[in-house]
This record gives C-alpha cells, sequence and structure tokens, in this order.
C-alpha cells in the first residue's frame, strides 16, 4: 500500500504534506501541477494525509474511483524524474571497511568488518591482523541482521525479549543476532546496503567503528 495525492492537488498545490514526512518521498518540479508521492518509499504514515488542507491525499485502494489513475500518475513522476539508486560498489564497499578500521587501531583495538547488499548478501569482508577468526563471522551476521531488520543491532535490544527472536535465530542458522555493530547503509531513505564490525571488548565501540565506516562514504566526493 502507498499514499497517493489525487487531483485536488492540481486545484491548490500546498506543500504541507512535504513539510511533514518524516522518510521525504512527496516531490514535485516547478513545472509540475502537483505534487507526488513515491510509492517505494512511503511508509504509510498518516501525516500527509492529517495535514493536507485540500483533502488530496488517499491510501492506493481508497481513491475514489474517478481518481484511480493517480496510482499511475504519482508513479510515472517518479520513474520520470528519480535517479536511479545506485548499489553499494567494490571500491565503496572497501572504502567504509578502511574508514572502519582507522577508527579501530586508534582506539588500540582489532576487528573484521563486513559490507552487505540490501539481500544481506557479502560485498567484502575483511579481518585486521590479529583479530580472532570468529569476528569475520561475527560482523557477517550483524551486517546481516541489520540488513533484515532495517536497523542498527544496537537499536533491536528490545525485541530479543520477544518468542518470535528466538526462533528467527533458529530459521535464519544464527545469522540473526543482538548486539552492537551492525548499521545500515542508507542512500537518501533507500536501504541499499550494511555494515559488521566485531572484535572490539565493548559494543559501544563496534558501534563506533560502524560510524566511522559510514563516514566515509558520506564525505564529500563520494
Amino acid at each position: 500500500m502507498t499514499y497517493v495525492i489525487a487531483e485536488p492537488c492540481i486545484e491548490e498545490k500546498n506543500a504541507s504534506c512535504v513539510e511533514v514526512c518524516p522518510v521525504a518521498c512527496i516531490h514535485t518540479t516547478p513545472d509540475s501541477p502537483q505534487y507526488y508521492i513515491d510509492p517505494d518509499v512511503c511508509i504509510e504514515c498518516e501525516q500527509c494525509k492529517i495535514v493536507c488542507p485540500v483533502e488530496a491525499i488517499y491510501l492506493d485502494y481508497n481513491l475514489p474511483d474517478n481518481w484511480k489513475d493517480f496510482v499511475e500518475v504519482n508513479a510515472r513522476f517518479f520513474r520520470t524524474n528519480k535517479a536511479a539508486i545506485e548499489p553499494v560498489f567494490i571500491e565503496q564497499a572497501w572504502e567504509i571497511i578502511r574508514g572502519a578500521e582507522a577508527y579501530a587501531r586508534e582506539i588500540g583495538s582489532v576487528v573484521s568488518v563486513a559490507v552487505v547488499d540490501q539481500s544481506g548478501a557479502p560485498i567484502a569482508l575483511s579481518r585486521m591482523d590479529g583479530a580472532a577468526p570468529h569476528t569475520a563471522e561475527l560482523a557477517l551476521n550483524k551486517a546481516y541482521t541489520s540488513i533484515n531488520f532495517q536497523l542498527a543491532t544496537h537499536q533491536i535490544g528490545r525485541e530479543t525479549r520477544q518468542p518470535w527472536f528466538y526462533s528467527l535465530m533458529v530459521t535464519n542458522r544464527g545469522r540473526i543476532m543482538a548486539g552492537g555493530g551492525g548499521m545500515t547503509i542508507l542512500d537518501g531513505p533507500v536501504l541499499i546496503g550494511a555494515i559488521g564490525v566485531a572484535g572490539n571488548g565493548r559494543d559501544e565501540d563496534d558501534v563506533l567503528c560502524c560510524r566511522a565506516g559510514l563516514a566515509v562514504r558520506e564525505a564529500p566526493g563520494h
């Protein structure tokens, strides 16, 4: 499901919805007659509908029959105007890894670092000299967990107490795990991969290594 902006926005093009959208999925162009919602990014949070002064926003299945074609109108706008989302390329993955390793050296630690794509498949994996062999698998698992939950792994803690979490661990053959050291990689609001770090004595330091790696990708020129 996704929200759709329909004909009333053409009659009164209003940006109230843009200001409240938490995932920045509402856009337009100067020569477009209305605003549009990206169906690939919308999280159905309802904020746009609440503030719309002309009642132009509906869930796709609730659109009045005479406005059904606005589902395609919204989607077509983004097919035409949105730049293609690029994956994490191998060169970028190694830059992220080197950034995480550089921070580990600063704090006197040795770690393993993994970068996975949006499906959880490994792109690159590194184990620093002196890092324990098992940390490589832990780093991959943290990245895999982060991509599957679409969260940093240190934010999952509360979920580990739910009965289904253990079942999830079993069905994923132990690849789902709690603990800090896994973080998502985003292109704008779009999830394109994740980083996992293991080997520090504290989860907090694994988290900081992740952030150092991601900071390299976010630096100007990347």
